[in-house]
């Protein structure tokens, strides 16, 4: 009997000395990268948050009333659509019953994401950041001339706006693909430039009833109601309906070391060293704020003729950028399949295992999980590229972690970095 209770006693022992010292290093790594824990948004204002809302929900936000912003960032898909690469302005159903009657319906980018979009450190939107605000100079760039600079043409939009995700939300709506619709087929399509084509689809709005008293009663202030309050409604609901700061592993930062179990704490050190996720995944969202190259594989219409996509490149012109994607946050990526900018990759162990592979994970990949959205989803099979040199250039730009096969992790090791990404950076869902 005395031998089994020291037995059980060296065991408990044994159990917290294990705990304490992965608590130990977690610490470290925590105080290194100077990592803090996502805090819930202050300042909701409820009758903005009721109009973006609605906004939010609404068809008559896109020319021929046929999308909203929720067909492809659907809160019961992980803010998304489910689907590899979105369909947009004329195909027909929500989520992962959505059809295209045709292969130019298909966007060519994988639907972003929208978590944690309005946190005030986010500055850059967009897989390829074409949407930047500054915050300390209060200045933007965007796609429309007239927003941007210190000095901005339309400086009435700019003030309505308060930040990167509501400038983010007026280049949907001018997309003819995503939410506009083809030339011809009605007024905002027709509109001869960006100013056009906002002021149009305001005056469509103004003219409704319900959203006449509802922006009023939002902005009272305001003697005339641009595009730049529409994006501040859509951004205020956003900010706060798909902000995720309650997940265990905040609560973890916040101090509640039982927040994690033993497992998710080895995956957390997984995090920071074999597995090296931390080197872009870092700051308080874990990603967000860079642009990397991963050798990411290209499927679907790309940005030209050849199907390819060369991200950041096509922003900045700067050769360093080409190949190169804004590296998503962290919170809730569970719930965001499928993932990378085309959509590549079905589940997050597939996710992982590109990474583990390094440079030659593009060499292998086929694509095959795709061919399953043939005829349900897609009228032709996606694009998958095979080129050799168009893969060698991918390869070219990738990170030095990527092209250097520098990622190293045992099986059991990416079994628990899984289970951390899985379990420790979801939070509770909210209708």
């Amino acid at each position: 009997m005395l031998f089994k209770f020291i037995l059980i006693q060296s065991v408990i022992i044994f159990s917290a000395s294990a705990k304490s010292i992965l608590d130990t290093r977690l610490q470290s790594y925590i105080k290194t990268f100077q990592l803090s824990s996502v805090e819930k948004p202050t300042g909701l204002n409820d009758v903005k948050y009721i109009l973006g809302e609605k906004l939010f929900f609404d068809n008559e936000l896109s020319g021929n009333r046929n999308i909203s912003c929720s067909t492809c960032h659907d809160p019961k898909l992980g803010s998304g659509d489910a689907l590899a690469l979105p369909i947009g302005e004329g195909g027909e159903g929500i989520g992962e019953s959505r059809v295209a009657n045709s292969m130019k319906q298909v966007i060519s980018r994988n639907s972003p994401p929208l978590y944690n979009l309005g946190h005030d450190k986010m500055s850059f939107l967009f897989w390829d950041g074409r949407v930047h605000y500054r915050k300390d100079w209060d200045v933007y760039n965007t796609p429309s001339e007239v927003l941007n600079g210190d000095y901005p043409e339309r400086w009435d939009i700019t003030e309505a706006l308060g930040g990167a995700l509501a400038a983010q939300a007026l280049f949907p709506i001018l997309d003819h693909s995503e939410m506009r619709g083809d030339k011809g087929s009605n007024e905002i399509a027709n509109a001869k430039s960006d100013e056009d084509a906002w002021a149009l689809l305001m005056k469509r709005l103004l003219s409704i009833d319900e959203y006449r008293e509802l922006f009023s009663k939002a902005y009272p202030e305001s003697e005339v109601l641009n595009i730049g309050h529409l994006g501040n409604a859509l951004a205020h609901f956003q900010k706060h309906r798909f902000a995720v700061y309650d997940t265990p592993w905040d609560d973890y930062l916040r101090g509640k070391e039982e927040s994690l179990n033993e497992k998710a704490k080895r995956g957390a050190l997984v995090f920071f060293e074999g597995g090296l996720c931390i080197r872009c995944h870092n700051s308080t969202l874990l990603g967000g704020f860079a642009f990397e190259g991963v050798a990411a594989p290209q499927t679907g219409p790309g940005k030209d003729v050849k199907h390819n996509d060369e991200g950041r490149f096509l922003i900045t012109k700067n050769e360093m950028d080409r190949y190169h994607f804004r590296v998503p946050p962290l919170r809730n990526v569970a719930l965001t399949a499928p993932y990378f900018h085309s959509g590549a990759y079905e589940t997050l162990d597939d996710v992982i295992e590109h990474y583990r592979n390094g440079s030659r994970a593009i060499d292998n990949y086929n694509g095959e999980w795709l061919d399953s959205l043939f005829n349900i989803n897609y009228p032709e099979k996606l694009f998958v590229e095979t080129n050799r040199y168009m893969i060698f250039k991918k390869k070219e730009n990738a990170h030095p972690l990527i092209s250097g096969q520098i990622i190293r992790m045992s099986d059991s090791q990416k079994n628990d970095l899984l289970y951390f990404l899985e379990n420790s950076l979801t939070g509770s869902l909210r209708d």
